[in-house]
């Protein structure tokens, strides 16, 4: 061995060099997790606000708005519970086989029908399955007037024979506000007709409420009142209609009366 072999330098190993990602950028997102995600998201507006919850979701997806974290948090949780309630409704009360639109109904309903019956059970009521795909729970208390519906699920404190022509008017009256319940969900989420319904009340209290009139007064217990619509409701509603009407008008005339709609130009201010 000579020693220019002795002397030669050892042979160096290439370290394999990975692409360095900067601080603060977010992770390239897949375009399947993607389209998976957008999907979960507008579900998830379709439950919580129906189709206009899913109209906007879509409209705000296409302009590239991203909902904040406080947005998709109330959505998700609200997604979720609703999906729990309607479930727990499955499992125990859901028994309905009268065509498209009782299970269409059925189904909407079944997150406001659970909660009802949750309540209802929890308390020791009496079940009742209807033939119009409706569920009665007595209770000896607990319940807003003579009962109240709740997506299909009616609460009553009222024990009343189930074959007398007075229960199945009633049972009729309450199927109609059923209807009422899923139309308005399908259209806005399940918080959309209870709102319309209290906020009608506030205005046409009793038999003067819309929702009571059309699902009809007399099979409902009701006392048709001799001057409906109430005029006090009427004389209400006038009023907030042109209240609103005033305040767009003056909204309007100050924006006209801006410098850039009347074409001024602002004068510099002088320094004193």
């Amino acid at each position: 061995m000579t020693a220019q072999t002795l002397d030669r330098p050892a042979p160096t190993v290439a370290l394999e060099s990975r692409p360095v990602v900067p601080k603060g950028q977010a992770p390239v997102m897949r375009p399947g997790t993607r389209r998976a995600r957008r999907a979960l998201w507008w579900v998830a507006c379709l439950i919580c606000g129906g189709l206009v919850g899913l109209v906007l979701a879509i409209v705000g997806t296409l302009r590239g708005r991203a909902p904040s974290r406080l947005r998709r948090g109330v959505v998700a949780a609200g997604a979720a519970m609703q999906l729990a309630s309607g479930g727990s409704f499955g499992v125990a009360g859901a028994d309905g086989d009268g065509g498209l639109w009782e299970t269409t109904r059925m189904v909407v309903n079944a997150p406001a029908s659970g909660a009802a019956l949750l309540y209802g059970v929890g308390k020791g009521g009496e079940v009742h399955q209807g033939d119009n795909g409706t569920t009665a729970v007595v209770l000896d208390d607990g319940v807003v007037r003579a009962g109240t519906m709740f997506g299909t699920v009616f609460l009553t404190d009222q024990h009343m024979e189930g074959d007398s022509p007075r229960t199945q008017r009633l049972a009729e009256h309450e199927a109609r506000h059923a209807d009422q319940w899923a139309a308005f969900s399908l259209t806005g989420g399940p918080a959309a007709f209870p709102a319309l319904y209290a906020l009608d009340e506030a205005f046409f209290p009793g038999a003067f409420n819309h929702f009571e009139r059309q699902a009809g007064l007399d099979d409902g217990g009701y006392d048709t009142p001799s001057d409906c619509p109430s005029i006090a409701g009427r004389l209400t509603l006038v009023s907030l209609g042109l209240v609103a009407g005033s305040t767009l008008v003056a909204r309007r005339r100050l924006r006209g009366l801006s410098p850039a709609a009347t074409g001024r130009k602002a004068l510099p201010r002088l320094a004193s």
